[in-house]
């Protein structure tokens, strides 16, 4: 009788002890979180970000921490409307507190962040003094970050195009030919002038000649009259 008993307390005592186990890998810790986890951007570029709480089942109340940005800049952090926020996040000053009303066991938004890519390499937006409150107490203080990427802005590529070589026709320029001047005219007039001038000269030898014999004429005449009176006397 009494080995049944002990049998029937040591079933009863592994029995429970397995679901309780059970129960303990079936539920997770609750965490907060950055989504997405991973990103590829470039330089300079802006994207956003959003921080949230998984409760995985557990009731949570309130969550607590500082964000820290890693070869990112802060933009912004807009808060979600459905939470209440004891220290809202800013970009100055990145610690928060932020409760939940009624509190959640499911997943829960708590903000927005707003970032701009720094240099080419790796960047993250990570917490510390993370506590996640349930009611009264502590469940947890997991956190995921967010691990992103940054590339460099590709250059376009340029394509040449060679423009076609337009070859002009070429112009040959003919000589002018300035026509000479007719000098038919000028020898006719010179032909004129030559015989008009020698015509001239032999008018000239003739009334010279008639000039000259009168001349001799009134001479001749002058001394046969001067011999008659002579011989008269």
């Amino acid at each position: 009788m009494k080995n049944t008993k002990t049998k029937i307390i040591l079933s009863a005592i592994i029995f429970l002890s397995v679901v309780g186990f059970a129960g303990m890998i079936s539920a997770a810790d609750p965490v907060l979180y950055i989504s997405p986890a991973n990103l590829t951007k470039t330089i300079g570029s802006t994207f956003s970000v959003s921080t949230g709480v998984n409760a995985s089942g557990s009731k949570v109340c309130a969550v607590e921490g500082t964000l820290v940005f890693n070869n990112l800049s802060c933009q912004s952090i807009t808060v979600a409307g459905d939470v209440t926020p004891q220290s809202s996040p800013t970009c100055s000053s990145p610690y928060f507190l932020i409760g939940v009303p009624g509190c959640t066991t499911a997943d829960k938004v708590l903000f927005t962040i707003s970032v701009k890519a720094g240099s080419v390499g790796t960047a993250s937006i990570s917490f510390t003094g993370v506590d996640i409150i349930g009611e009264g107490a502590s469940v947890g203080s997991s956190s995921i970050s967010g691990n992103y990427t940054i590339n460099a802005i590709l250059k376009p590529t340029t394509t040449t195009t060679k423009k076609p070589t337009i070859t002009e026709p070429t112009t040959t320029i003919m000589p002018t030919t300035t026509a000479e001047p007719t000098t038919t005219t000028q020898l006719t007039t010179t032909t004129q002038l030559t015989t008009t001038g020698t015509g001239n000269l032999w008018v000239g030898i003739f009334v010279g000649l008639i000039i000259f014999a009168v001349v001799i004429y009134v001479i001749y005449a002058f001394i046969y009259r001067k011999r008659k009176n002579l011989e008269k006397i």
